[in-house]
């Protein structure tokens, strides 16, 4: 087949240094992903049950704390699900991707749209319209962040203090703000950072319980824009006030990074404590001080533990050549106490990742029947993460040991940046043939691309079938480092980028090129037990159910449902645009059955991917939906 291959975003020494206009920033870092050439059509382990899935409200955004996007509702199954029936379809009346998932909480819905972040409670009884609430954000936020003004979502929680219960969420100018859950009134809000710096905030808030403290409970949230010279953090808020509790910076002395000697306990020396948040950015300066890292991606949460645990993303410069070392802790797997913010450990996931590859997918924390027993011990208390960089990671989330690693893509050639991860060590093991990046010169053929073999979008675990359900992207990248120069509150990037079509020989009748697919992962086997080709991505997220139904989108505006067990296509919907959300499940008040809900309209970023290759809402595609996005709900008949 032959295509035409676009640059993903491309920058030299003078092409941004100067742009610090808030809308010419936005033009300047906008990843346009218009990839023409594709609009053409180890250890045998078992999940347990305990502490998983949600009940008949959806109160975050992985539907309980531990994100594992799992309903314990079994009104829809596979026998009947054919029939769903869209019941609602609420308007927000803002343009853009909505990204995340509504909350439901008794007979409400709530949903926080893109900037301006307007937060919107629908009756789900009549359909109607509660209220909206419209926080005061400051502008300019929406021209200094990167890829898409999205927000990835609120969390809803109770307080003595609060009997109607919180909305909490974050807008875009580094605010994180409560709002009463009957009335839509504020309660309280919080600042913090100044987006003139170049910091935002388009990440999901998680609130926790505050195990030092009886009864209280801590919104925990982190910080956006690596890509604009800023230091990442993470922050831990008081629920009923708003109070700074505590902040975790991601580069820094140990004492920024609150790695305590005492209790800091990793289980690889690469990873040891001594400062290595500055002394592993060599060559002198202060180039940790702009070293991204920061933490946009979702939180997940383990109560057993009191572990928080989440990734931190690429380090910046994007031209690795401007800042040798293993930059820590960028591209890193952290787990915190909740309570404390002290890190327990932190594992580098790739060292001085010179190819966009984060850590920023979620990660789940699950008990296993079967323990994994490796030199160390027996191992039950698990964390699974799906990285970025192409391999599946089984770790011992009390210790931060690798337990197991394989490439999760469809085959070898999927991941080309390294061989395989070295359980003894912990770190990558080089290909025979180097895809590190040079400065001025362009390295070919890395696999996966910067959009990962799986991006941010969050998977599903089933712990009645013990499969994880992710999407999947089938794309990699030709890249080159360029130079760039450091001020504040400017893009911070330097790289010029192409994606490609990947290794994989997926295709329809016809020869179309199928960009993802839908991949179900065998926790009992850690391998693949079957996959959906997709000719365009799953740029959203995964829903399963105890009715052994999964549900997802894609990016042509479709919407699917497919048999959990086999991957069996049972229903599908056409939606007016497409879906850059996560579905969810929740029980209606009309007649105490299961509902289906999941967002549409996909902006600027996910536009590329589109079957238009453009926005919806958009000038002259057939998908133009007046008002913006939109919440669908579907029922059974």
């Amino acid at each position: 087949m032959t295509c035409k291959t676009v640059p993903v975003y491309s920058q030299n020494q003078n092409s941004t240094r100067y742009e610090l206009n808030p809308s010419q920033v936005k033009t300047a870092i906008a990843i346009l992903l218009a990839l023409s050439c594709l609009n053409t059509e180890a250890a045998v382990i078992a999940g347990t049950g305990a502490g998983f899935g949600t009940q008949g409200n959806w109160t975050s955004h992985g539907g309980t704390l531990d994100g594992i996007h799992y309903s314990e509702l079994n009104d829809i199954t596979t026998a009947n699900v054919s029939t769903l029936i869209e019941e609602f379809s609420f308007p927000t009346n803002v343009n853009g991707s909505h990204m995340g998932t509504p909350l439901v909480n008794n007979g409400t819905l709530y949903a926080v749209t893109p900037f301006p972040n307007n937060l919107v409670a629908y009756d789900l009884s009549t359909g109607a319209l509660k209220w909206t609430f419209i926080p005061k954000i400051r502008g300019y936020a929406f021209g200094v962040n990167c890829c898409d003004t999205v927000n990835r979502g609120p969390s809803f929680a109770t307080h003595a203090t609060y009997p109607n219960g919180l909305i909490v969420f974050n807008t875009l100018d580094n605010t994180t703000v409560a709002v009463d859950a009957l009335s839509g009134k504020q309660v309280w809000q919080t600042t913090l950072a100044d987006p003139t710096t170049g910091v935002t905030t388009n990440g999901a808030t998680l609130v926790v319980p505050d195990k030092s403290r009886p009864g209280e409970s801590l919104v925990i949230t982190g910080s956006s824009s690596g890509e604009m010279a800023v230091r990442g953090w993470v922050k831990a808020l008081d629920l009923a006030t708003g109070t700074l509790k505590w902040t975790a910076y991601t580069t820094g002395s140990d004492v920024d990074v609150k790695i305590n000697p005492t209790t800091y306990k990793p289980f690889y020396s690469k990873d040891a404590a001594g400062d290595q948040g500055i002394k592993s950015w060599e060559g002198g300066g202060d180039k940790w001080q702009q070293g991204g890292s920061s933490v946009w991606g979702y939180i997940t949460y383990d109560a057993d533990t009191d572990l928080l645990f989440y990734g931190t993303s690429q380090p910046g410069v994007w031209n690795a050549d401007q800042r040798p070392g293993d930059n820590k802790w960028g591209a890193s797997l952290f787990a915190r106490k909740a309570s404390t913010g002290e890190a327990q450990w932190i594992y580098q996931v790739t060292p001085h990742d010179q190819w966009d590859y984060d850590a920023i997918s979620e990660s789940i924390p699950m008990d296993l029947n079967t323990p994994i027993t490796t030199a160390s011990g027996s191992h039950s208390k698990v964390l699974i993460h799906f990285n970025k960089n192409g391999f599946a990671y089984t770790f011992d989330r009390q210790t931060g040991e690798v337990l197991s690693a394989p490439i999760f893509g469809p085959n070898k050639q999927s991941v080309t940046w390294a061989d395989s991860i070295d359980l003894t060590t912990g770190k990558p093991v080089p290909p025979q043939t180097s895809k590190a990046t040079t400065e001025g010169s362009t390295t070919t053929g890395i696999c996966p691309s910067a959009m990962g073999m799986k991006g941010w979008e969050p998977a599903a675990y089933s712990p009645r079938i013990n499969t994880v359900y992710l999407p999947v992207f089938n794309l990699c990248m030709n890249y080159q480092g360029l130079k760039t120069e450091y001020i504040a509150g400017a893009p911070y990037m330097g790289t010029d980028m192409t994606i490609l079509p990947g290794t994989a020989s997926f295709t329809f009748a016809g020869g179309v090129f199928n960009m993802g697919e839908l991949v179900a992962w065998d926790i009992a086997t850690n391998s693949r037990k079957w996959n959906i080709p997709e000719v365009k991505p799953i740029y959203g997220g995964i829903l399963a159910t105890a009715g052994d139904v999964v549900f997802y989108p894609t990016l042509d505006n479709q919407f699917k449902a497919v048999d959990a067990n086999s991957g069996a296509k049972l229903w599908n919907t056409t939606l007016e645009c497409s879906s850059v959300g996560s579905p969810i499940s929740f029980v209606s008040p009309k007649d105490n059955k299961q509902r289906i809900a999941i967002f549409s309209g996909v902006s600027w970023l996910a536009g590329g991917f589109t079957a238009t290759g453009k926005p919806c809402p958009g000038k002259g595609g057939s998908s133009v939906v007046s008002g913006g996005g939109r919440v669908h709900v579907y029922k059974l008949p």
